[in-house]
């Protein structure tokens, strides 16, 4: 493994410790799909918050997803918010892309934090 995938391995397990247990984070889970995506809202601690929401894979869907994200933090209390996603073809990218470009990830993998938002992690 090269210095670089050594260093984004670390910060992820540095990511993974920071969340695991913590009551602070809201945790969005992807299923990325060609048309439609499914997202499934809860907490590090095992808690679910929104069991499934479906939005399309265009800019009125993304917003969809992160209106329900920042509404669902306020009413719970939590401080950041944690997306991840595992890529499917190409058809995450566009996704992926909005997300960076709203500046809603620290560095598309790792956990630099950004406001509400904590980071962006891709399997």
């Amino acid at each position: 493994m090269d210095e670089v995938n050594r260093n984004r391995l670390e910060e992820f397990r540095q990511l993974r410790r920071q969340i695991r247990h913590s009551e602070e984070y809201l945790i969005v889970g992807m299923d990325i799909a060609k048309d439609r995506h499914y997202a499934f809202f809860g907490t590090a601690t095992g808690k679910t918050l929104l069991r499934r929401i479906v939005f399309s894979n265009d800019h009125e869907g993304f917003r969809k997803l992160l209106d329900q994200a920042e509404a669902l933090r306020v009413q719970h209390g939590l401080k950041k918010v944690v997306y991840g996603m595992e890529p499917t073809a190409n058809y995450h990218k566009p996704l992926g892309e909005y997300l960076i470009k709203l500046g809603k990830t620290g560095d598309g993998f790792g956990g630099r934090s950004c406001g509400a938002c904590l980071a962006i992690l891709i399997f």
